[in-house]
């Protein structure tokens, strides 16, 4: 109020501003009894002053990381602690200093609020008797404040071996994300692109959404083609070598079915020597009546050479 009082008064309460209050108050510090029609308007205005800045408030949104630092620095240094991810995720896929011998060796870890990002700082240090040396590592990586969020809870921290800085999802199985990238020594960098989970569970990082795509959909293929092959064998394997001859007898078999299955080519060949007269193809009704085992390693060349030939019919 721009009113002129002659006698001192208690300031007013916040949540009890009213205009019989302030009027109060008014008549107080003037010494009136009543107050002019001037000075009663002067009130009332200064009350719609306060309703307005109190509105303000109220509607004003509310963020309390913007509205005070001490979040901030509360989040950070969640974000930097030993037992934390970030540090976890660097020390597993990661190249980092490390020594027991020389005080000061290691890596040091700060992760601030920000536009994803990293600086290093590298240098020497040297045992403090011994002509021995090592590195000390200040690495500081910037990751922004909905990190736990939008990285972390969607399972992407570690995503592919890499600490993801950022994701913004733009599909059900895609984000478009920043993620942390070493190359020779200690160097760092970020990088930018996109996020890819295959049906396997396992990520795809590419520079562009389309190539993660293809990665992603070959992984797909071959993931179905082990199921395949996983449950034929365990069909194979609850059958009689009868009703393998039987059922798959003519199908051609080769040296390398038995390869393709994980058996080694000396093992093969020697299996070969043994078993078939050193004859490196035939049918899967010739392997049977060889009289070898049925063992592990003869079911898998069985299994690949079944699926070859399915795949080509």
């Amino acid at each position: 109020m721009n009113l002129k009082f002659v006698h001192p008064v208690s300031k007013p309460s916040q949540s009890r501003t009213s205009y019989d209050s302030l009027a109060a108050l008014a008549r107080q510090g003037l010494g009136k009894k009543r107050l002019s029609p001037a000075e009663a308007e002067e009130v009332r205005a200064a009350v719609e002053r306060h309703k307005q800045r109190q509105r303000a408030r109220e509607q004003a949104p509310r963020d309390p990381l913007a509205k005070s630092g001490r979040f901030l620095r509360r989040l950070e240094r969640i974000l930097q602690d030993e037992s934390g991810p970030i540090w976890r995720i660097l020390c597993i896929h990661y190249r980092l200093p490390s020594s027991r011998w020389i005080d000061g060796a290691g890596t040091d870890l700060t992760v601030k609020i920000g536009k994803p990002e990293v600086y290093t700082n590298k240098s020497t240090v040297w045992h403090h008797r011994r002509p021995w040396r090592g590195t000390a590592l200040d690495i500081t990586i910037l990751v922004p404040a909905n990190w736990r969020s939008s990285v972390l809870a969607a399972g992407l921290a570690d995503a592919g071996g890499f600490l993801t800085l950022s994701a913004t999802r733009i599909a059900e199985d895609a984000w478009e994300a920043d993620w942390l990238a070493q190359g020779r020594g200690y160097e760092f960098w970020v990088e930018h692109g996109y996020i890819v989970r295959a049906v396997d569970g396992t990520y795809v990082h590419s520079f562009s959404l389309k190539r993660a795509r293809a990665i992603a959909d070959e992984r797909a293929k071959a993931w179905v083609e082990k199921i395949r092959l996983r449950e034929l064998r365990d069909t194979l394997s609850g059958m009689t070598r009868e009703q393998i001859a039987t059922t798959f007898g003519d199908v051609p078999i080769t040296l390398h079915d038995s390869i393709r299955a994980g058996n080694c080519s000396v093992g093969t060949r020697q299996w070969c020597a043994r078993w078939a007269d050193g004859r490196t193809s035939g049918t899967i009704r010739d392997v049977l009546e060889t009289g070898a085992p049925l063992d592990e390693y003869v079911l898998r060349a069985i299994t690949v050479a079944i699926a070859r030939q399915r795949a080509s019919a």
